[in-house]
């Protein structure tokens, strides 16, 4: 009897569809929930990415501070101010950040070619103890140097409050730690995993995530290398920014199969409850997803501003530079020439009504800026007596390729400022196009002293480069001539 109602029932229809439809339904919603949860797990690798990034921004931003701190007190030294000012400066700057050991002016020999005005910073050890040493030249023998306590150091950064640091952060030099949370471990070998991380990060000079096991916290962690040129030394940064989030994604959906399946087979009611709580789920997650890709986005744009808002203020400190300049070379000619003077003063008029219309402009065309430039050119002819000579050589397809305002001027400007200009040494330009960049090369004969010139035409060029494009601009002595390159910017 028992036989023929298990046969009937094996051999009804409605029942091996019922089973289709079961087995299928278990399938769906295995395969569905893996679906669910890789698409998590990506999400949260780069929201951990992102932090870690930020992490290391944000102590990045503290080296960062003490390379301002350095440029700002060269200038006071630059201005020759009294001795009783520097004092006090100084004073002022151990007393704001007591993680500066000790600030002073050293004997140092650079070579001309690496006499860049950027600041050096490498470790150094005294009496025993390590610290981070930051250097900028003050002229060819003397250069002003920082030297930061490593454990002071460490103490500044356990005190930062920011909504940016979330991940633990730590710092090597040489397979060193210049920073680790853990401050018995400043000074000491970096743990056996990141030696093999840091020889990757190394040969391939890329960020890298690694899954590592961390013997500060005592459990597996992700963990992000940034590879930092911090002033001619190469500085391994880490970031652990692992929440916890994706083991729990992981265990969740597990978890959630197992009583998917067990619903299922057990009772078609609790089934069903079981995939409208699923789907309440779902939605509260992609609620979160939609949440923190709104967040994201708000960043991005309030980082597009700020971007703008440089790139405005970089442009602000053009017309002042050259109107500067150019009524510092009107003020010699007027006692030389007053007819000459006042020919100079209407061309100039034309040139700087060009610059005003410019003003609003991030790009022109090379045509436009060549033409302001050769207008440019022929004031100083005026001003020098014709011993400046030019060769101009672009061809006629790249006119149409875009430069930011007055950026071509300022190299020509450059080559006047800076070199010997004579009847039996004349100056010698030449324009011309290489490749994807605009060069203007003059014959290399330096002025005796540059103190008058603050070398701010060129930092600016260089900082709105930086926001247009990711080719540098790049500067050179070779052959006898002095060299300066800025990118071409091909539009559609």
């Amino acid at each position: 009897m028992v036989g023929k109602i298990t046969k009937g029932l094996f051999s009804n229809a409605y029942f091996r569809i019922s089973v289709t439809i079961l087995i299928g339904f278990i399938f769906a919603t295995w395969y569905l929930n893996k679906q669910v949860e890789k698409e998590a797990v990506k999400n949260i690798d780069i929201t951990m990415q992102r932090t870690a990034i930020n992490s290391i921004q944000v102590v990045t931003n503290i080296l960062n501070n003490y390379e301002s701190q350095l440029l700002f007190l060269q200038t006071i030294f630059s201005s020759n101010a009294p001795v009783t000012v520097l004092q006090k400066t100084i004073a002022n700057i151990k007393k704001l950040d007591p993680s500066i050991d000790s600030i002073y002016v050293e004997p140092f020999t650079l070579p001309n070619s690496l006499q860049t005005g950027i600041p050096r910073c490498k470790v150094v050890e005294r009496n025993g103890s390590r610290f981070i040493k930051f250097s900028l030249s003050l002229n060819a023998s003397s250069q002003l140097s920082f030297l930061i306590s490593l454990m002071k150091f460490h103490k500044k950064i356990t005190e930062i409050k920011d909504k940016n640091y979330y991940a633990y952060v730590t710092i090597a030099s040489d397979s060193i730690y210049l920073y680790h949370p853990d401050e018995k471990r400043i000074g000491g070998k970096v743990e056996a995993l990141d030696l093999a991380n840091e020889k990757k990060i190394f040969s391939s000079s890329k960020d890298i995530m690694e899954n590592v096991y961390s013997d500060y916290l005592g459990f597996p962690v992700y963990r992000y290398y940034k590879l930092v040129d911090m002033g001619g030394e190469k500085w391994i940064f880490t970031a652990n920014p692992d929440m916890g989030l994706s083991d729990s994604i992981k265990q969740t959906g597990n978890n959630f199969l197992i009583i998917s399946i067990v619903a299922i087979c057990s009772f078609l009611a609790v089934f069903a409850l079981s995939i409208l709580r699923w789907k309440k789920e779902f939605a509260a997650r992609r609620a979160i997803e939609r949440q923190n890709m709104n967040l994201l986005l708000k960043a991005e744009q309030q980082k597009q501003i700020m971007v703008s808002a440089e790139l405005e203020r970089l442009k602000s400190g053009l017309n002042p530079h050259f109107l500067f300049n150019s009524l510092g070379s009107l003020r010699a000619l007027i006692s030389k020439d007053t007819q000459i003077a006042k020919e100079f003063a209407m061309t100039l008029s034309d040139l700087y009504r060009y610059m005003l219309r410019q003003e609003d402009q991030n790009l022109v065309t090379l045509k436009e800026e060549l033409e302001f430039t050769e207008n440019y050119i022929s004031l100083q002819k005026i001003r020098f007596a014709n011993k400046i000579i030019t060769e101009i050589n672009i061809p006629t397809e790249l006119l149409e390729c875009k430069v930011p305002p007055i950026s071509l001027q300022l190299l020509v400007e450059n080559c006047i400022k800076h070199t010997k200009i004579s009847d039996s040494e004349p100056l010698h330009i030449q324009i011309y196009a290489e490749e994807h960049l605009l060069a203007v090369a003059n014959n290399y004969n330096p002025r005796e002293s540059e103190m008058e010139y603050s070398g701010k035409g060129i930092e600016n060029l260089i900082k709105r480069y930086s926001f247009l494009t990711q080719i540098n601009c790049q500067f050179e002595i070779s052959k006898g001539y002095y060299i300066a390159k800025i990118p071409l910017i091909f539009t559609q």
